[in-house]
């Protein structure tokens, strides 16, 4: 069997062994659950984390114990196109994609509409009190005050 040919997990036990590395030595450098670990190992893909965060702890593992990075992340690639797991990846997010864009549109729509009730409401307000409150409210404070400017005596 040839390099090209193996899988990710066929390709990273196969370095490992060689290093004489344990899956639990590579647990408690990484702190990578044994359990993903051993995922990885049989290649059951649709059990493993995203593709991100694989890649993320394939970059951890090969910096730690001195792996092929590349080499990590091609196998990886090859072995994922051949689950169809990047397309189920890539379909998953523009759904979710899809659904926070139509529910970020109403919520907008909503704030818009609330947003114009209020200025109309206020606009309506100020409105109804109009030029009559305004000249009423005037009268009266020169009725309080019981004198006009005219009248005021002045200091002697």
């Amino acid at each position: 069997m040839s390099e090209e040919k193996l899988t990710l997990g066929q390709y990273f036990k196969k370095e490992r062994e060689e290093r004489g590395i344990s899956l639990k030595e590579i647990e408690q450098r990484t702190k990578i659950p044994a359990q993903t670990l051993k995922f990885l190992e049989e290649d059951q893909v649709d059990v493993l984390p995203p593709r991100a965060f694989l890649r993320g702890f394939l970059q951890v593992i090969s910096k730690e114990f001195d792996m092929n990075e590349e080499e990590l992340v091609s196998h990886m690639d090859e072995t994922l196109a051949a689950h169809g797991k990047k397309e189920e990846i890539r379909s998953r997010f523009m759904k979710n994609t899809q659904v926070e864009s139509f529910t970020l549109q109403r919520i907008v729509i909503i704030f818009v509409a609330i947003f114009l009730l209020i200025v109309i409401f206020g606009f309506s307000m100020k409105t109804c009190r109009g030029p009559a409150q305004q000249e009423s409210a005037g009268a009266y404070s020169i009725a309080v005050s019981g004198s006009t400017p005219e009248t005021i005596p002045a200091d002697s």
